[in-house]
């Protein structure tokens, strides 16, 4: 802006639209992590402003596609859709159409449409590769304080009782007779060898849990707390290395605004580590290379001399999918999705008393193993649930320890890509994985089991399943070897951008490594621990 003053060009004759108010803090995307640290700095005293580019899903935050039978809940409520969730009417409008992968571009983000499995991280997760201040014992703290909010649950229904366990009894039965040992994974974490448990769902009475429920609600009572949704930032708006504001385009008003941070002010970004990026290279930090495909996008980039080289985008990491199809014949099948949308299942006066099997998330029962391959541990998750009658569909995580990881860039439309692949990248990770496939194979198609497999049905096959694990991660890594000097890292361990005054970063992009499950409880984790160090920084 100071550079366009300069040459007298105002904003206004840009199209573009300046807003008088100002904020201490100005925190960019309302998924898990936005939506954390907003909190915690309104909670400081901090006059804050969340942008998210999605709508709510919620009544609370202002949708109105409610069940048929219940007008307090829209279908992404109910722990018994999420399933189904990407058939829902709402998939279509909740998922960012610009990104390389799948991410959700609603208000909680991720969590909001999930299939729920709440994995507290391993201690490991936070050991081995995050950088001092950032380990395990480091961010106890932050895991209380999110855990006393958010703490995910093994037995959702209200009466203490556990629904539709065929699969569970079937799948228990097998893995104990190959000496695996059950567990509870919230009141065991570090327990990820050849366990298996009840499932943790992100559930809390009886709905789908997350931020959106846990954190936003006493946010917005807040004075000092403003939301706005649909409203997509472009960038933020720089002078050297201070961020003065964001640009912002407004869906409801369809213009282009300035949104300005107080003298003393600090941006927040929260897009995601799909999306997150993007921002980077549109505000002139990242390869030079990507900053240039951003300007020929049409986004007004700083000018060369304040670009900032940074590997943003270098090194994303993605758990990989592989798909165990089996029919076991037990006594199981899939809920039936349609009859719970029409209200005509017979649960559902269970679920009025906060009973019964809509009150779980899609698997029944979850499990974790580990190998080692030239002295290096991998582990592996495995979340099951019904496919059919009889039949369980394994989806089967390569998690912590794979050393795979790829490229996220930009397009000419202003899109990220994936210039590199994250997945098998590594002659070790193809190693531990088909060992991991072939010990699962053979274990399952012992002739003792009466077990079949169906879709893929040999090592080649299951390997070759292999699908995103939409758990991205790394693409502004955490770190201290200051990436403009040859280093791998985005950010310092205070979560600020390298090179920049007041521009900070919470999401999965800065993570350095991957962790053992699903990730939306370490996203969490990390983000009360990042709105904690940036208060105090």
């Amino acid at each position: 802006m100071r550079f366009l003053r300069a040459l007298g060009v105002s904003l206004s004759v840009l199209g573009v639209r300046a807003l008088n108010s100002t904020y201490d803090y100005i925190v960019v995307g309302g998924g898990p992590s936005g939506i954390i640290t907003a909190s915690r700095f309104a909670e400081a005293g901090k006059k804050v402003l969340l942008l998210e580019r999605g709508v709510g899903p919620t009544v609370a935050t202002g949708a109105n596609d409610t069940l048929g039978w219940n007008h307090t809940l829209t279908a992404i409520d109910l722990p018994g859709l999420s399933a189904d969730v990407g058939n829902l009417d709402a998939w279509n409008e909740y998922i960012c159409s610009d990104v390389a992968g799948t991410a959700a571009c609603v208000l909680g983000g991720g969590v909001t449409v999930n299939y729920m499995v709440f994995v507290y991280p391993q201690d490991r997760d936070f050991d081995d590769k995050w950088p001092r201040g950032w380990k395990a014992a480091d961010v106890k703290g932050a895991s209380e304080r999110l855990y006393a909010r958010n703490a995910g649950s093994i037995q959702p229904s209200a009466d203490g009782k556990r629904y539709d366990q065929g699969l569970y009894k079937v799948l228990s039965g097998f893995f104990g007779k190959l000496g695996w040992k059950s567990v509870d994974m919230i009141a065991a974490p570090n327990e990820k060898h050849n366990v298996f448990s009840y499932p943790a769902w992100n559930i809390k009475d009886q709905v789908r849990a997350g931020p959106v429920r846990t954190y936003l609600p006493e946010a917005k009572e807040r004075k000092n707390f403003s939301l706005r949704l649909r409203a997509k930032v472009n960038r933020v708006v720089r002078e050297g290395s201070r961020v003065t504001g964001v640009e912002i385009v407004d869906e409801l008003r369809n213009r282009t605004e300035i949104v300005r941070l107080s003298a003393s002010g600090r941006v927040v970004l929260a897009a995601g580590a799909l999306s997150t990026p993007r921002l980077l290279f549109n505000s002139g930090i990242g390869p030079d290379a990507q900053i240039e495909t951003a300007k020929k996008s049409g986004v007004a980039v700083p000018p060369r001399e304040e670009w900032i080289s940074l590997p943003v985008g270098v090194g994303v990491k993605d758990h990989p999918i592989f798909s165990i199809n089996v029919n076991t014949t037990g006594s199981y099948a899939p809920l039936d999705y349609d009859s719970i949308l029409d209200g005509s299942d017979s649960d559902i006066e269970l679920y009025r008393n906060g009973s019964g099997p809509l009150t779980m998330g899609k698997h029944r029962m979850i499990f974790f193993t580990s190998n080692s391959v030239n002295g290096h541990t991998r582990f592996y998750q495995g979340s099951c649930a019904p496919a059919g009658q009889g039949v369980v569909s394994i989806t089967a995580y390569m998690t912590h320890g794979l050393s795979s990881s790829g490229v996220l860039g930009l397009d000419e439309k202003g899109n990220t890509v994936f210039e590199k692949s994250p997945y098998l990248q590594t002659a070790d990770d193809v190693t531990a994985a088909t060992m991991f496939i072939d010990e699962m194979v053979d274990a399952i198609t012992d002739p003792s089991t009466g077990f079949e497999l169906q879709t893929y049905t040999n090592t080649s096959a299951i390997l070759g399943s292999l699908t995103a694990g939409i758990h991205y991660t790394s693409t502004a890594k955490m770190g201290t070897d200051d990436g403009r000097y040859n280093g791998t890292s985005v950010v310092d361990t205070n979560t600020k951008v390298y090179g920049m005054d007041n521009l900070y970063v919470v999401d999965g992009s800065i993570h350095p490594d991957l962790p053992t499950g699903n990730i939306q409880a370490t996203i969490m984790v990390v983000a009360e621990a990042a709105a904690a160090k940036i208060l105090a920084h």
